[in-house]
């Protein structure tokens, strides 16, 4: 018989060679792949870090576990670094510009769709189709698996990310999205006795990735994402250690309150003075 034919031999497109998946089942050079920021998370992702091109689910509780601080270093590299917009699809929240600053994140390049459930996924392949994006980021309840191959041969095609948050009950459905990850907070020993901010400040995560290329994760890992405070007025961040060693049994102090007012309209106002919310963000509603 004669010698095997190497595909690499012949004159293939760059299309069809990001088809082709060659080498170790897990830790591939890539050097669009962008690093989650951790280590240990790093270590057991596809690639050492979130591969464009792939869906990531991550199934979740509920909001505000510590999501958008889990991708914040995706979300500041691809804004800076690499200065390319990431799209919001029906999120369950506001988008809060003080904390995306806060992370140092380009709030120039993050764009607020809203859409109805049932537009979601039209608006996310839609999305994806757009020249200059990085990534897209979809909340979404329910999605038929039909549906979802669809969003990940859209993702494939852009070779962009798309991460897709769904409740944790999904975990138990089939799914076409390469990358799976179970996400729960570990709440601290003390979390009864703490207010509101000391228990996001010690609050970890716990993630399970329940389907990716390769063998599966041994054990879960656990991963630690302090709160940013810099949306507070330096004054107020430098007696925050001071005040720690006094007991708060409320939220926040009401001279915290009333800094924080004052700083967010007057940044409401310079924002407005340089037309930034006339850029991505001029849908959010005005309370």
């Amino acid at each position: 018989m004669g010698a095997a034919l190497s595909l690499l031999d012949i004159g293939l497109t760059s299309h069809l060679q990001r088809q082709i998946w060659q080498g170790s089942p897990i830790n591939d050079p890539d050097s669009n792949i962008i690093s989650s920021g951790f280590r240990t998370l790093d270590l057991a992702l596809p690639g050492a870090g979130w591969m464009p091109g792939t869906v990531t689910e991550l199934l979740i509780e509920e909001s505000g576990v510590g999501e958008i601080r889990l991708l914040a270093h995706m979300l500041r590299e691809l804004t800076v670094g690499k200065d390319r917009s990431v799209i919001f699809i029906a999120p369950p929240w506001k988008p809060n510009l003080a904390a995306f600053r806060a992370m140092k994140i380009a709030v120039d390049k993050l764009v607020w769709v809203k859409a109805p459930e049932d537009q979601v996924l039209w608006a996310a392949e839609q999305s994806l189709k757009q020249e200059g994006i990085g990534a897209v980021l979809i909340w979404l309840p329910q999605v038929r698996p039909e549906a979802l191959r669809r969003l990940q041969v859209a993702a494939q095609e852009a070779r962009s990310l798309a991460f897709l948050f769904r409740p944790l009950k999904a975990a138990r459905q089939s799914s076409a999205a390469p990358l799976r990850m179970v996400c729960k907070p570990i709440l601290p020993a003390s979390a009864p006795t703490m207010n509101r901010r000391e228990w996001m400040q010690a609050v970890m995560l716990e993630i399970d990735i329940i389907k990716r290329r390769g063998p599966l994760l041994g054990k879960p890992l656990q991963l630690s994402l302090p709160l940013q405070m810099p949306a507070l007025p330096e004054h107020i961040r430098r007696a925050h250690q001071a005040r720690k060693a006094r007991e708060v049994k409320h939220v926040v102090d009401s001279g915290d309150i009333a800094a924080f007012i004052a700083r967010s309209s007057q940044a409401a106002l310079d924002a407005l003075g340089i037309g930034e919310f006339d850029l991505a963000w001029s849908d959010i509603d005005v309370e």
